[in-house]
């Protein structure tokens, strides 16, 4: 790799982000400044520094907030991983392949929306179990006490929730893999970690989903 900076465009506009930067601009950056290192962007855009970087097989992190996180940075990612070869794909000699995760955190504002506190017990109170749970609707309406067993229904709070991989975090486990339920083959049955411990994922221990719902 040359130090000719001379000859390499800043900006981009393929994926038609008012700052999209080169691909061979990021290419040269990320060469330069990473080796085994993990390429952070804070401000991803259109996600060149992320597609530079996995088309380099360099770990990274991207962050962005804003529509165009879905329509562009996350179909741009999905394009790179299918074997698209504009930008830098030539020089690394890029095939496709990998993956990336995509995480979506929870806003403030959608938690604060969440909770209210009544004057009420959300269980009745010769319940066992309801001295667990706090006033507070936003575990109320993910949790179910039945014949002193506790249901949880997290789709009532976001839709499409990875349930596997979000234990995987949680517990700082790798999934080892994940079993199809058998009565639905649609649906995840359990999740099996590295180290052998099982998670049935179609009724959770109520323990594990703690930290989601606690705050």
């Amino acid at each position: 790799m040359d130090n000719n900076w001379l000859d390499i465009k800043g900006y981009s506009n393929k994926w038609r982000f008012k700052t999209e930067n080169s691909e061979h601009l990021l290419y040269r950056v990320v060469g330069i400044a990473s080796q085994r290192d993990v390429c952070l962007d804070f401000f991803a855009g259109s996600g060149t520094t992320a597609a530079v970087a996995h088309k380099m097989m360099r770990r990274y992190i991207a962050i962005e907030f804003g529509n165009h996180s879905e329509t562009v940075l996350l179909r741009r990612m999905k394009s790179v991983v299918y074997k698209e070869q504009s930008g830098v794909s030539a020089e690394p000699g890029w095939k496709g392949g990998g993956f990336f995760k995509y995480y979506e955190l929870e806003q403030f504002e959608d938690t604060l929306r969440r909770t209210h506190y009544a004057d009420y017990d959300p269980v009745t109170p010769n319940e066992p179990l309801c001295y667990l749970f706090l006033r507070d609707t936003k575990q109320t309406n993910v949790l179910q006490i039945k014949d002193n067993a506790v249901q949880i229904y997290l789709d009532r709070l976001y839709p499409n929730i990875d349930l596997a991989e979000t234990l995987s975090n949680l517990q700082g486990k790798p999934i080892q893999r994940i079993v199809p339920d058998l009565t639905d083959p649609t649906r995840h049955g359990k999740v099996v970690f590295t180290d052998g411990s099982e998670v049935d994922l179609q009724n959770p221990d109520w323990r594990l989903i703690k930290p989601l719902i606690w705050w």
